[in-house]
């Protein structure tokens, strides 16, 4: 109920303003943002804030410029140094608009890869948990998440420089905060994408690993579907044969572990059930179950001793005897038996007189 409150009285406050106005060129402008230089003085004091590092000093030149001189190409580079200051000076919201602005103001920028980073790198803050302005209003705090406003500068990272290392970061980014936001599907073609483009890029090593989590976490919070297990154990797999010996593989490894605990985990509780139900027969089918299909976790251990304490046999099958059909056997002659013993009989000599 406080914030609620305080948020309500935030929106009640009225907005002062003592800035003075004057009319220039038909316009309302704020009487600071009025030109007392040429263009390029206004311009070169600006690149002198910016060397300097001096963020306030630039914004004032760059507005300045932008408001009084527009139609000159020291306009157009303005924006970018307007970018440039609100970034250092952390007004992310700002310097993502005033960027974009100036990407769409030239077909080839002049500081098109210095924007592309800037955009980058406020995305990157956004995704370490930067907060947005309120309802995007500068007078309001810093309180909103900024997960979408970040996946959507990745994607502009993305498409502009598609095959730069930039782009490599930005899918990676991309696909922990699709994690994040358990757009599970999304985080994992994200991750391939990385890894398709980027076979070799250590960050697709990074992205075998964020698959496995993906899939970690997905059987944690969902259902541990076993196609869940097939797919990571396919991953691992491609891990290993594209990066041999590398020793984050063990990190893969112990992922794929951790799964298998979970799938025996929903298996030993299955049995658990059915034991403390006195149906032993089904208990005993689970325990079994377990020590065939993950013999190696910890929960097999618990389910060894569960069967132990069980001390249930299962009955003998008994195979019942088989009846086939008669079948009707022609009758052997003698000569036949002499053939198949190796005899040699010549059917052309009459039978002796006395065996007539």
């Amino acid at each position: 109920m406080n914030a609620l409150f305080l948020f309500a009285l935030l929106l009640a406050l009225p907005i002062y303003s003592h800035a003075a106005y004057t009319f220039k060129n038909g316009k309302l402008i704020k009487s600071e943002e009025v030109a007392t230089l040429s263009v390029q003085e206004h311009y070169g004091a600006a690149m002198q804030a910016y060397q300097e590092k001096n963020w306030d000093e630039l914004l004032h030149h760059s507005v300045i410029v932008i408001k009084n001189f527009a139609s000159t190409p020291f306009a157009i580079e303005s924006y970018y140094y307007l970018g440039a200051a609100y970034f250092h000076l952390e007004e992310f919201e700002l310097s993502n608009r005033f960027l974009t602005k100036y990407l769409k103001k030239q077909s080839t920028p002049k500081f098109f890869e210095e924007a592309i980073q800037l955009k980058f790198n406020i995305a990157e803050g956004y995704q370490r948990g930067v907060k947005k302005h309120l309802l995007g209003l500068q007078n309001m705090p810093k309180w909103a998440p900024a997960v979408d406003e970040a996946i959507a500068i990745y994607d502009e990272v993305i498409t502009a420089l598609p095959h730069h290392e930039l782009a490599a970061r930005a899918l990676f980014g991309k696909a922990k905060l699709q994690l994040q936001s358990e757009l599970y599907k999304s985080s994992i073609e994200t991750y391939q994408t990385l890894i398709r483009r980027f076979p070799k890029h250590p960050l697709a090593a990074e992205s075998y690993i964020g698959v496995g989590e993906v899939f970690l976490v997905q059987s944690q919070r969902e259902y541990p579907d076993q196609d869940f297990l097939d797919l990571a154990e396919i991953n691992l797999r491609k891990f290993h044969h594209a990066f041999p010996g590398d020793e984050k593989v063990a990190v893969a490894d112990k992922m794929l572990m951790d799964m298998k605990e979970v799938y025996a985990s929903d298996l030993y509780d299955t049995g658990r059930f059915y034991e403390r139900t006195s149906k032993v027969q089904a208990a005993h089918i689970y325990y079994t179950r377990i020590l065939a299909k993950y013999p190696a976790t910890q929960v097999a251990q618990l389910a060894t001793k569960r069967l132990s304490k069980l001390q249930y046999k299962p009955p003998e099958k008994v195979v019942e005897p088989v009846n086939l059909p008669q079948q009707a056997v022609e009758p052997v002659s003698p000569l036949l038996n002499l053939q198949v013993q190796g005899l040699t009989v010549d059917n052309t000599q009459e039978p002796p007189k006395d065996a007539q």
